[in-house]
């Protein structure tokens, strides 16, 4: 199995335990405050991370656009994203909610193809058309 293979199913596999948890915290916690405990405790995880497995050196080759970019991703990624999707668990079901939170691919394949000019293939519009079907009969 390729790196590529395993991390993403390891993503997969973090993705798909968190929101048991996530659903059991927000049964008596407002999601705001879920976010700011879930964010702050990732930060600091993040900060230790970055002080044992990053050369300082590589903290000061980033320019200012990409730094905007990455932080952009981070308001869309992180604060918008995760208080809407608390706010989702928190009145919905975690298998009404997930597959739903789970179509970002189409979007982010449909923003690709638009920003970036990538290749936009029967293959891949069938891809979408399963995901969505996917979508479609997991919440229901």
């Amino acid at each position: 199995m390729n790196k590529e293979i395993m991390f993403a199913l390891l993503a997969a596999l973090s993705f798909g335990i968190a929101p048991i948890f996530e659903k059991l915290g927000l049964a008596r916690t407002d999601p705001a405050v879920a976010l700011l405990i879930r964010d702050f405790t990732t930060s600091v995880f993040i900060m230790i991370f970055i002080f044992y497995a990053v050369k300082s050196t590589e903290l000061l080759v980033t320019d200012f656009k990409s730094i905007v970019y990455v932080l952009l991703g981070g308001i869309f990624g992180v604060l918008f994203a995760q208080f809407f999707y608390f706010k989702a668990l928190q009145y919905g079901e975690i298998g009404r909610v997930m597959p739903l939170v789970g179509s970002f691919p189409v979007i982010a394949f449909l923003l690709s193809v638009l920003i970036f000019g990538e290749t936009f293939t029967i293959i891949k519009f069938i891809g979408l058309v399963l995901v969505v079907t996917g979508v479609i009969l997991l919440g229901e």
